[in-house]
C-alpha cells in the first residue's frame, strides 16, 4: 500500500474527527434524518438498550431496542475506556477506525488474485471513493451501526479473495448476525471459497457447517445475555415482518401503511421473497464473476430490504469502484447519477415539508424514494449488462476470441 493511500486514510480521519469536534451536535442532527438512520441501526436506541442491559433489564422488553446483542457487548467493552456518548473521544476514534479498516479491506480486494488480471483504479482512489463519500461520512457521524455491519461484510470479501476462507466465514457470520440480509451473499461466497479447491460436495458442506456453527455461536451469545431467545423476535422478527412503519428510503413503509392488516402477512412474504429470488439466478449466471455477483446482490438488497439507508448505497458504489474494466461498457452512468443525486437532495426537503411544516404529505416523500429506487435500478441493470457484454466478448481473458456470425 503506497504513501498516497495512507495519506488518504489520515486525511479522512482528520476530516471526521474535525467535524465531530467543530460541530458537536451534528451527530444528533443527522441521526434524526430517516435517510441516514433507521430503527435497526439507531445509535440512540443502542444507548437505551445498553442502559437497560447494564441495570439488569432485558433491552428487548418494550420494543425499545432491535439490534444484535453483540453490539451491547461491544459498546459495554468500549465503555471501560471512557464514555459511550455519541461525541465522546472513544466513540469518535472507534467509528473513524471502522471506516478506515473498511477502506483498507477495499484496497486489499482491488489487489487480490481475484482481480489481478483486470485493470484497477489506484488504491488511493478506491479508498477516497469510500472514505470521502458524503453518504458514508454522514452515516459515520450519525453513529449508525450499519458502519460496523458493512465493515464485517467487506472484511469477509477481502479474506475470501486471499483464500483465508475460515476468517472469511467468521466475518460473514458476524455480518449476518448484525444484518440478516447478508445471508443472501452466502451462495456467491461459496464460489469464492471453492475457487481454488473446486466446488466439491465435501468443501461446500464444510463451509456450510462452519457457517452454521459460527452463526449458532453468535446466537447463543444473545441467549446467555438475556436468558431467553426472545431477542430473536425483537431483532430478526422485527426486521423480517416489518413491525415499524416509520418512513425510510425503502419501498415498504408507504405500501404497508395504506394496506389492510388482513393482507399484511401475504405481502410481507412477497416483499421478502422479492429480495431473495434474485440470489441464485445471479450467482449461477455470474459464476465466473463471484465478486460482481456479490456486488449485484448488495445493490438489490439496498433497494428491496425493509429498512434501507444511504450507507448501503455508499458501500455499493465503493464495491463498484473495484470493477474498472466494466466502466467503458456502462451506458447510463450519468443518468443514474443525476437521478440519485436529485433524490438525495430532495428527500430531506420533502420529509421536512411533510413532517415539520405540514405543507406536504406522505406522497411527497414516497415519490422521491421511488425516484431513488429507479436510479438504483438503472445502476444495477447497467453494470450487470456491462459485465455480461464483457463475458460475451471474451475480454475477461485476452486469449479468448469471439467471432460473431
Amino acid at each position: 500500500m503506497d504513501l498516497k493511500t495512507w495519506a488518504v486514510f489520515a486525511a479522512a480521519a482528520v476530516l471526521k474527527l474535525s467535524l465531530n469536534f467543530l460541530f458537536p451536535s451534528l451527530h444528533s442532527i443527522l441521526g434524526q434524518h430517516v435517510e441516514v438512520m433507521t430503527s435497526m441501526t439507531s445509535f440512540k436506541q443502542l444507548k437505551e438498550g445498553l442502559h437497560l442491559y447494564e441495570i439488569g433489564i432485558s433491552p428487548y422488553d418494550g420494543g425499545v431496542y432491535h439490534q444484535a446483542p453483540i453490539f451491547l457487548l461491544l459498546f459495554k467493552f468500549l465503555g471501560k475506556f471512557g464514555s459511550t456518548a455519541p461525541n465522546s473521544p472513544i466513540i469518535n476514534v472507534f467509528y473513524v477506525f471502522a471506516d478506515i479498516i473498511t477502506a483498507y479491506f477495499l484496497c486489499a480486494i482491488s489487489k487480490s488474485p481475484s482481480l489481478a488480471k483486470t485493470n484497477q483504479l489506484a488504491e488511493w482512489v478506491i479508498a477516497s471513493i469510500y472514505l470521502f463519500n458524503p453518504l458514508v461520512v454522514a452515516t459515520n457521524i450519525a453513529r449508525s451501526t450499519a458502519v460496523l455491519s458493512n465493515a464485517a461484510m467487506i472484511g469477509s470479501i477481502a479474506y475470501a479473495c486471499y483464500n483465508r476462507n475460515i476468517l472469511s466465514v467468521m466475518f460473514l457470520a458476524l455480518a449476518s448476525h448484525t444484518n440478516i440480509y447478508t445471508v443472501y451473499l452466502f451462495p456467491p461466497f461459496l464460489l469464492l471459497w471453492t475457487s481454488t479447491t473446486g466446488a466439491s460436495m465435501a468443501s461446500v458442506t464444510k463451509y456450510l457447517i462452519f457457517y452454521i456453527a459460527m452463526s449458532a455461536g453468535l446466537t447463543s451469545i444473545g441467549y446467555f445475555m438475556t436468558g431467553s431467545l426472545q431477542y430473536l423476535s425483537a431483532t430478526y422478527g422485527f426486521l423480517l415482518f416489518f413491525n415499524d412503519l416509520a418512513p425510510n428510503m425503502g419501498l415498504w413503509w408507504y405500501f404497508f401503511m395504506e394496506m389492510f392488516d388482513f393482507f399484511r402477512p401475504l405481502f410481507t412474504y412477497i416483499f421478502q421473497l422479492y429480495s431473495l429470488i434474485y440470489v441464485l439466478p445471479i450467482t449461477f449466471r455470474l459464476h465466473n464473476y463471484p465478486l460482481m455477483a456479490i456486488t449485484c446482490i448488495v445493490g438489490i438488497t439496498t433497494i428491496s430490504k425493509s429498512y434501507p439507508e444511504v450507507e448501503d448505497l455508499g458501500v455499493y458504489i465503493s464495491l463498484l469502484s473495484l470493477f474498472k474494466f466494466i466502466f467503458p461498457n456502462v451506458r447510463y452512468a450519468l443518468l443514474a447519477a443525476l437521478v440519485i443525486l436529485h433524490s438525495l437532495v430532495l428527500a430531506p426537503n420533502f420529509y421536512h415539508l411533510w413532517i415539520y411544516l405540514g405543507s406536504g404529505n406522505a406522497n411527497f416523500f414516497y415519490a422521491i424514494t421511488l425516484v431513488y429506487t429507479i436510479g438504483m435500478t438503472i445502476i444495477i441493470t447497467d453494470t450487470l449488462r456491462a459485465t455480461l457484454l464483457i463475458e460475451f466478448q471474451g475480454k475477461e481473458d485476452p486469449s479468448k476470441t469471439v467471432i460473431q456470425i
